[in-house]
């Protein structure tokens, strides 16, 4: 379990993601795809005049997020000069892109010369097939060789991979999506369960993959 701003408790991909993203790091940071929980505007970037939060969808941009600096755009085509942020975010959302690589393109295209890319994905194993965002919103799943190809083709060098969840983790899944579409609340159930029993170690076929990539 990870403590940050507003003594806001992570647990399990949201503390791994976290423990990649620098908070302090001089320059622009944006985060692609704020979606609906949005720690990283409301509490990790809280109050930062540097922090940009943007999405496809403007909903997601409206008064519960908190940013100060809010974007509706898409990721294959950034508003931003070349070599103009020193941080980008990219959680869940690479796996919605039809065409991904132009997603990368673009991030390397606006990140400064060592600037940081932190970006989850999900792990295309035979767990993943259980997922059911996996058929009605994902392009695709990938696995850590297919991923990490990617990001060094076009030039990033990896410093941190990491995989973790398993089975108790999609079961949270289901029943946030219960949660959601039936009750209309938002849950967050066995997030200490899912931390403790399969997010302490690196497990190649986790149902996430976590990176902290660098521009060359």
């Amino acid at each position: 379990m990870q403590k940050i701003k507003n003594n806001l408790k992570l647990y399990g991909r949201e503390r791994i993601c976290a423990s990649m993203i620098d908070t302090k790091i001089k320059g622009k940071t944006l985060n692609i795809g704020a979606g609906e929980m949005q720690w990283i505007e409301n509490n990790l970037f809280l109050n930062n005049n540097e922090f940009i939060s943007s999405d496809l969808d403007k909903k997601n941009l409206g008064k519960e997020n908190k940013s100060l600096n809010k974007l509706q755009c898409d990721a294959t085509k950034l508003p931003f000069k070349n070599e103009s942020l020193t941080q980008v975010i990219m959680l869940d959302v690479l796996e919605h892109i039809k065409n991904d690589k132009g997603a990368v393109d673009e991030i390397y295209r606006v990140l400064k010369r060592k600037g940081h890319l932190i970006i989850c994905v999900p792990n295309d194993t035979l767990l993943s097939y259980l997922n059911p965002v996996r058929y009605v919103q994902h392009e695709r799943h990938y696995s850590i060789n297919s991923i990490t190809k990617i990001l060094t083709n076009k030039g990033f060098i990896l410093k941190k991979i990491f995989a973790g969840g398993s089975i108790i983790e999609l079961i949270a899944l289901y029943i946030h999506f219960f949660a959601k579409y039936l009750l209309r609340k938002k849950v967050n159930v066995l997030a200490k369960y899912i931390d403790t029993l399969e997010y302490l170690r690196h497990n190649s076929k986790g149902n996430e993959i976590a990176i902290l990539a660098i521009k060359s």
